[in-house]
């Protein structure tokens, strides 16, 4: 079930005012080491089929956001993000073929290269932000490039 919260309707525009909003986690996972981000590719038969994302997905009813994206992380990846640090990079609303999207990206840290099993995805890479204008990444991610510059440095 999709989990609707409230926004401020002025920040859109006036034919998507009054429309639900379906919140979505995804993760920006930082590799220390390399100083380069997580992306993985939806599999084909699916929506958004071969585009790169941050992983993660939609949020149920009454769950936050941090335990939201320890699920679906569990759930696409296989990987436990319990116990690690997440940081709140930033939210925007993206309109996905009439459907409105709030994504809201978390960041979260490893020293090293994690094995991830995939469900969702038919491949994982890691990226320098640099890197991300060359692949085929999904439009309601890009907007969090700028955003990640800062945690690059």
């Amino acid at each position: 079930m999709d989990i609707v919260r409230g926004i401020n309707q002025s920040n859109l525009m006036p034919n998507q005012q009054n429309k639900q909003i379906i919140e979505v986690v995804a993760l920006a996972l930082r590799n220390t080491v390399s100083g380069r981000f997580l992306l993985a590719r939806r599999k084909a038969g699916g929506s958004g089929a071969g585009e790169w994302e941050f992983p993660g997905g939609k949020l149920e009813v009454g769950e936050s956001p941090q335990a939201g994206l320890v699920r679906e992380i569990q759930e696409e990846l296989l990987f436990d993000l319990s116990g690690r640090s997440l940081f709140r990079v930033g939210s925007h609303v993206h309109n996905y073929s009439g459907r409105l999207i709030r994504i809201e990206l978390w960041l979260a840290e490893v020293d090293f290269s994690p094995e991830f099993q995939l469900v969702d995805h038919d491949e994982v890479n890691w990226y320098e932000l640099s890197q991300m204008s060359e692949v085929n990444l999904s439009e309601g991610d890009k907007t969090f490039i700028s955003l990640l510059n800062s945690y690059s440095r």
